[in-house]
């Protein structure tokens, strides 16, 4: 899991607030496979402008809308062909559940 917190610092930078909550499960931004989705919340004191720690936890589910039941298709070509996934996603931004964002990363189609 520290694989994709310092992937999120790496991409995120100063840009995260207090009330930011990434989701991410991408292979290349430090998850294992897709099914594993990882929330990092930055945890700010007082007015210091950067994070002082962060939070993280992992959990696995078993299905995200792969080619497969279980999403874990072994004749897949592509990522996409996997199910949904997340480099460096906010899913709360400021405090606010971004749930527009979010239904629409989960039904649009990404040429699976």
């Amino acid at each position: 899991m520290q694989e994709t917190v310092q992937y999120q610092l790496r991409v995120r930078g100063d840009s995260l607030k207090n009330g930011d909550v990434i989701l991410s499960n991408h292979p290349q931004a430090g998850g294992s496979h897709l099914p594993d989705f990882t929330v990092i919340t930055p945890v700010f004191y007082r007015e210091q402008p950067k994070p002082v720690f962060f939070v993280a936890s992992r959990g696995h589910h078993a299905d995200i809308g792969g080619i497969t039941p279980g999403s874990m298709p072994p004749h897949s070509t592509s990522l996409a062909q996997e199910g949904a996934a997340f480099k460096s996603f906010l899913i709360v931004e400021g405090g606010v559940f971004q749930e527009k964002h979010i239904v629409e990363r989960l039904t649009t189609p990404t040429g699976a």
